[in-house]
């Protein structure tokens, strides 16, 4: 063997089963890419498809009837795909023009009730939008310095539930002036 091939192997080698496999998927990235390029036709101008050439008309236009309204000789449907115009797809309720559409249904009045803290958030301060952590990080020692920092002002206490114990002098305002 050659010693730049032994060398790489040997680099190789000393590499983790992960870094391997990354280096693997190096050249199957590229490779993939460089067909993709070369499928979609380089990237300059129309696409060459499988069929190896560019469309020649775009798929809204329609070939030339000749006179009004005629149909060519073969009149079945014409290709599909990038140098046609798929057929129209016509749905199977147009052929029940007497069917009359259902009775508007009344609007749900209840609310979906969704356990508290099942979104990580424990949205008993403020309003229904404000999201104060369910559990903090472990290394918070206060709460209300750690809230300040992420921009969070005083909190009401609309519920007068404090779980956290924010509301220090009990105003029903977490993290308030005199907290």
């Amino acid at each position: 063997m050659s010693r730049w091939f032994t060398a790489t192997a040997d680099w190789v080698r000393g590499r983790s089963r992960r870094e391997r496999i990354g280096l693997a998927a190096v050249p199957v990235v590229l490779v993939l890419a460089l067909v993709g390029v070369l499928v979609a036709g380089g990237g300059g101008g129309a696409g060459q498809w499988l069929a190896g050439a560019p469309a020649t008309t775009p798929a809204d236009e329609s070939a030339d009837l000749g006179d009004a309204g005629s149909t060519p000789a073969d009149s079945g449907p014409g290709p599909t795909g990038p140098t046609g115009a798929p057929p129209p797809l016509i749905h199977n309720f147009a052929d029940q023009p007497a069917a009359k559409p259902q009775a508007a249904q009344p609007s749900p009045t209840g609310g979906v009730r969704i356990a508290e803290g099942t979104d990580g958030c424990d949205h008993a301060y403020g309003d229904r939008d404000v999201c104060v952590p369910w559990t903090f990080p472990a290394d918070v020692t206060d709460k209300c310095g750690w809230l300040k920092d992420r921009g969070f002002e005083s909190l009401q206490i609309p519920g007068k539930r404090d779980r956290h114990g924010l509301d220090r002098n009990g105003d029903g305002t977490a993290c308030g002036a005199g907290d």
